[in-house]
C-alpha cells in the first residue's frame, strides 16, 4: 500500500513465566549466554536484571519514578527481584518494539546522530505499565524497571515486573488489557491524545454546543424536522434518550436535523474534524499495521456516530424543555377553565324564598339565644350581689 507501512511501527509483546519455569520466553533469549555460563546459580531474576543494565545494550535502567536508577538504585531492585522469586512470584516480561523508520517519521529518533528521545518513551511506557499493574490489582505490591535497548535493528523497551511479596499467581493477561496497553503506549507517545482532544472539541463545543447561541430557532426546516420528531417520540418520557431502542422511529429525524444542521450550520467544522479523524486513521495504520486494520477501522466511524448521537440528545433536550413549557401552560389554561367554570355557577346561584325564610329564622333564634343568655347572667350577677330586682 503506497504510503503506509506495511508493518506495524509499534509492537507490543507481553509474556510471564512462573518462578521454577523451566522455558524462558522470547525476552529471556536475549540475555547474554557467556554471562549465563558464568552464572552457577542460574538465578533468572538477577540475571535478567543484570541484561536490562548491562551498559554495551541499553542507556541505564529505569523505573517508576526514575528516569536513571543509580548503583544503589539498582542493587535495591536486584534483591527485591531475588526476594519475588524464592516468594514464588510471577515474572511478567513486557518489550515494547519499534520500527526505527516509524520512530524518525513521528520525530522521536534521529538516524544520523542516533539520538533517541528517551524521555517521551520511558514515560509512555510508564502510562502503558501503570494501566498493567492496576488492572492487575498490583500497583501497590509490584515493582518494575525497564530498559530501552539499541542491540538489534529495532530500538525496544524491556520491562521486568514481579511482586517481592505475591499477591497473586496468576498472570495473564486478556487481550482487551494487552489493547489498551499498547494505545496508551502509543497515544502518550505521539501525544495523540492532544488530537484526540481536538477531535472532541470539535465535537462537543465548536457544534454540538454552539448550538445553543445560534440563531436557528427561526428555521423552518429544523422546525418541521422537530415536529416530526415530536410526533415519533415513544408515550413513555423514560425513553426519551437517543440510544433507546423504542427511539428509533424519531431517531432517523432526529438524524436528519443533525445533517441539515451540520450542512447549513456547520459545514467548516465538520470538515475540520473529518480531516483530523482522517489523520488520526492514518497514524493507526501507520502504528498498528496494515494487517491490523480493526484496531483502528471503526475509529472515525465511531466519531461520527458520537457527534450525531450528541447533536440528537441536545434537540432531544431542547424538544423536552418545549414540551414540559407546553405542559404547564395547559395546566394554566385548564386551571382558568375551571375557575371560570365555577365562578359562573356561583354568578347563576339561586337562592329560594323558603330558603331564605328559613335561613333568617335560623339566624333569629341564634340571635334571641344569645339575648337570653346575656338577660339570664345580668339577673344571676344582681342576686349574687343583692341588688334589687
Amino acid at each position: 500500500m503506497s504510503g503506509v507501512n506495511q508493518s506495524p511501527g509499534v509492537v507490543v509483546v507481553s509474556k510471564f513465566i512462573s518462578f521454577n519455569s523451566k522455558t524462558f520466553s522470547s525476552y529471556i533469549d536475549y540475555m547474554d549466554r557467556e554471562e549465563a555460563k558464568r552464572n552457577k546459580s542460574f538465578n533468572r531474576y538477577s540475571l535478567y536484571n543484570d541484561y536490562m543494565g548491562n551498559p554495551k545494550k541499553t542507556t541505564g535502567l529505569f523505573n517508576k519514578d526514575t528516569d536513571l536508577m543509580n548503583d544503589n538504585e539498582k542493587l535495591d531492585a536486584k534483591e527485591l527481584f531475588v526476594k519475588a522469586q524464592k516468594n514464588k512470584s510471577i515474572l511478567w516480561q513486557d518489550v515494547f518494539s519499534f520500527d526505527n523508520k516509524w520512530l524518525e517519521k513521528q520525530g522521536l529518533y534521529n538516524p544520523r546522530t542516533k539520538e533517541l528521545d528517551e524521555k517521551k518513551v520511558k514515560d509512555a511506557v510508564r502510562k502503558s505499565i501503570g494501566f498493567a499493574v492496576e488492572k492487575k490489582c498490583i500497583a501497590e505490591t509490584c515493582v518494575w524497571n525497564g530498559a530501552i535497548h539499541f542491540n538489534t535493528d529495532n530500538i525496544h523497551v524491556h520491562v521486568a515486573i514481579c511482586e517481592p511479596n505475591p499477591t497473586i499467581q496468576r498472570g495473564k493477561r486478556t487481550q482487551k488489557t494487552l489493547d489498551i496497553m499498547k494505545s496508551k503506549f502509543v497515544n502518550e507517545l505521539l501525544d495523540s491524545k492532544e488530537n484526540f482532544l481536538d477531535i472532541n472539541n470539535i465535537i462537543r463545543k465548536d457544534i454540538v454546543d454552539s448550538k445553543k447561541n445560534s440563531k436557528i430557532k427561526e428555521d423552518k426546516k429544523l422546525k418541521e424536522l422537530t415536529r416530526n420528531v415530536i410526533r415519533n417520540l415513544p408515550k413513555d418520557k423514560r425513553h426519551w434518550h437517543y440510544g433507546y431502542n423504542t427511539m428509533n422511529d424519531a431517531k432517523k429525524y432526529l438524524d436528519e436535523m443533525t445533517k441539515y444542521y451540520i450542512d447549513t450550520y456547520k459545514k467548516d467544522e465538520f470538515k475540520e474534524l473529518i480531516l483530523k479523524l482522517d489523520k488520526q486513521e492514518d497514524v493507526f495504520k501507520e502504528t498498528y499495521g496494515v494487517g491490523q486494520r480493526s484496531k483502528f477501522k471503526d475509529y472515525k466511524e465511531n466519531k461520527i456516530d458520537e457527534l450525531y448521537k450528541r447533536m440528537g440528545n441536545a434537540f432531544l433536550t431542547e424538544i423536552k424543555a418545549y414540551i414540559k413549557r407546553e405542559d404547564e401552560l395547559d395546566k394554566i389554561v385548564n386551571q382558568k377553565k375551571i375557575n371560570k367554570l365555577y365562578s359562573n355557577k356561583s354568578s347563576k346561584l339561586i337562592i329560594s324564598k323558603k330558603e331564605l325564610k328559613n335561613i333568617e329564622k335560623a339566624l333569629s333564634n341564634e340571635f334571641d339565644s344569645i339575648k337570653n343568655m346575656d338577660y339570664y347572667q345580668r339577673l344571676q350577677y344582681k342576686i349574687d350581689n343583692g341588688i334589687n330586682i
